[in-house]
């Protein structure tokens, strides 16, 4: 099979003289059937690993914070720590390809917060 994962992105901004509008979208073969993992994580106040579970070539990665209050910020793992690259407020998520072979580590801020990590495979 081919173009099994679709991504469609739309964009609007509309701020005083500030205006931004994009859309676009894409399809991509995915080569191993594999995705999901891990679902629905509770990550606490204290950096932490999450287990991507049988995953080992790492594509595109959903996060969503369902928290309705805290946020939670995520990053790969550097040095034994987590790089805090993104933040995503109460109710927010991001799309992103991740990199083969990284750890990626994620933190509420001020109470545990539950988060949907649906990692796919490449």
């Amino acid at each position: 099979m081919a173009n099994e994962l679709s991504l469609q992105v739309s964009l609007s901004l509309l701020n005083g003289n500030l205006k931004l509008s994009e859309n676009d979208s894409i399809t991509i073969d995915q080569a191993s059937a594999l995705g999901g993992n891990p679902g629905t994580v509770s990550v606490g106040t204290s950096e932490e690993v999450v287990t991507l579970g049988d995953i080992v070539t790492l594509g595109y990665c959903f996060i969503k914070n369902l928290d309705a209050t805290n946020y939670v910020t995520y990053g790969p793992e550097a040095a034994g720590a987590m790089a805090a690259m993104g933040r995503l407020k109460a109710g927010e998520f991001t799309i992103l390809r991740l990199e083969p072979g990284i750890t990626l580590r994620a933190q509420a801020n001020t109470a545990s917060c539950d988060v949907r990590f649906n990692v796919l495979s490449d």
